[in-house]
């Protein structure tokens, strides 16, 4: 028996509070590590999952040594963020047809499904969401149709290079933590 096991917290009840297409919202009681007492958590947990709570992919778009993003206006920050392409993996969808899909839905880029490369996984807040992120970099990525907004609140598509990149890092221009993760392993491979 795993020793760490028995002092981890348990949880008590779990309740539904609201579900919508994609999200069940938890209201979960988990006793202390003690067993002592119990604390409220929410739980944000994706739907459609995959092995190892995989829920979605991001993918970070090179053109020519360049970087794709996305400016989107994110509803719950109340601000636009540039970001690099993400969404859900559909039901039946395998990971990296998941990343070809959304690639090609945001930015109008493709490439070829050999030039998709790992960066590995990304848990956005481990605190709320049950749910990790398949991260890829999509390299000699190619324009294949005109950008046309896909999702409310994206605005806009932009390549920028290595230098623009660490300038909008470096204002803060880039908060989004899939994106910084994503950039930094490309950036050290």
């Amino acid at each position: 028996m795993d020793r760490n096991a028995a002092t981890k917290p348990a949880l008590v009840k779990r309740t539904l509070a609201c579900e919508n297409i994609r999200f069940f919202v938890f209201l979960d009681e988990l006793t202390s590590y003690d067993r002592s007492s119990i604390s409220d958590y929410l739980v944000v947990a994706p739907k459609e999952v995959t092995a190892n709570l995989v829920t979605g992919v991001a993918i970070l778009p090179v053109c020519d040594g360049k970087i794709g993003l996305i400016r989107a206006y994110r509803h719950a920050i109340r601000s636009d963020s540039w970001e690099i392409p993400r969404g859900f993996i559909e039901r039946g969808e395998s990971e990296v047809s998941s990343a070809l899909r959304e690639l090609e839905e945001e930015t109008g880029l493709a490439c070829e499904a050999s030039e998709i490369k790992s960066l590995g996984y990304v848990t956005p807040d481990a605190g709320v969401l049950a749910a990790r992120l398949h991260i890829y970099v999509a390299l000699r990525c190619i324009r294949t149709k005109p950008y046309v907004p896909f999702e409310f609140g994206h605005q806009e598509f932009r390549i920028f290079s290595r230098d623009e990149m660490e300038s909008l890092i470096a204002r803060s221009e880039i908060q989004d933590p899939c994106t910084l993760i994503a950039y930094t392993k490309y950036i050290r491979l």
